[in-house]
């Protein structure tokens, strides 16, 4: 699942692109290539820009976890690689994906590649004490984004799971990593255990935020603005956040309507119109837009006490108004 941003962290882009370079290389062979391919241009690098604010708003500089946040950046996106080959979407930032450019093989290797530059530049330097702890936080979120794209697959096509199982894989695959880069940013600047919680709350909350609206894209932006189809989950059989909504309360007839898409019996562009008529008419959009703005005032709230989280707090803001 891939999440865009406002560009708050726009004074820090300079210093990621060039640590990104510094980890991944310069283009000298294909796997370079192809892994330079996916990261520039790059997206709004939520990620590691939450890594360097965490440590800001705790008191540390951003200067100090600078190759851990562009490690997370190498490993959020050879994980957006695999998830596209999974997905088989032929599009990622509005660009050929990987996969689509390169080659399912060229793509895979590609997507270690990045896995190894980023557990590189992680490891590469700080108080031991703190690297061993950040990385650990963050390998595990790693592991729940593993498990939550395995879930993903197993409700394929299944409008029964119920709306707590696709929050259960939104936490896992979104929410669990943007966590862990607020934890690791606060533990890597040496917070105290209270400081370093809280900012995980608040990056788990922003991500569920963020997910949610971008569950929400496909139905209230142009695919130029989300850089990807509007028809993709709907091709994937993949119910989303609002899809369950409006199932839960749809009439016999609308349900039906989702049954039949989610059988695979419909084109994907006729697909998406029918579903969009029943989010409209079920309230199921504007639930979902309720529920990511819950979300983002939790986040507000996990900032109270930290010395300095504007910026967090500003990135809260934008979840809640997201438009695009």
């Amino acid at each position: 699942m891939s999440i865009a941003v406002t560009p708050v962290g726009g004074t820090h882009i300079p210093l990621l692109e060039a640590e990104l370079l510094r980890w991944v290389g310069s283009g000298d062979s294909l796997l370079e290539v192809a892994c330079l391919d996916a990261l520039f241009p790059p997206g709004k690098l939520l990620r590691p820009i939450l890594c360097m604010e965490s440590a800001k708003a705790v008191g540390g500089t951003a200067e100090q976890v600078l190759a851990f946040a562009a490690g997370i950046e190498c490993l959020h996106v050879a994980s957006l690689i695999h998830d596209d080959i999974v997905d088989q979407d032929p599009v990622r930032r509005g660009r050929a994906s990987t996969a689509e450019q390169y080659g399912l093989a060229e793509a895979l290797v590609a997507g270690d590649g990045l896995s190894m530059a980023g557990i590189a530049a992680m490891l590469s330097g700080g108080p031991a004490e703190r690297v061993l702890h950040a990385a650990r936080v963050t390998v595990e979120a790693l592991r729940h984004m593993c498990q939550g794209i395995m879930r993903e697959t197993e409700i394929r096509g299944d409008l029964t799971c119920g709306v707590p199982a696709v929050l259960n894989v939104m936490q896992a695959k979104t929410a669990a990593l943007t966590g862990a880069a607020c934890q690791a940013g606060a533990i890597l600047a040496g917070a105290t255990l209270e400081q370093d919680q809280a900012l995980r709350r608040y990056g788990e909350q922003l991500g569920m935020a963020f997910q949610i609206r971008d569950d929400l894209l496909p139905y209230t932006a142009e695919d130029q603005i989300t850089g990807k189809t509007a028809i993709s989950d709907v091709a994937n059989l993949q119910p989303t956040l609002p899809v369950l909504l409006a199932y839960e309360v749809a009439d016999k007839a609308d349900r039906d309507r989702l049954t039949t898409v989610f059988h695979g019996d419909t084109d994907p562009v006729t697909a998406h119109r029918d579903i969009l008529a029943v989010l409209t008419r079920t309230g199921a959009l504007t639930k979902a837009a309720q529920m990511a703005s819950s979300r983002a005032e939790q986040a507000h709230v996990a900032l109270t006490g930290l010395p300095d989280a504007l910026r967090l707090a500003e990135l809260a803001t934008s979840a809640a108004d997201r438009q695009h």
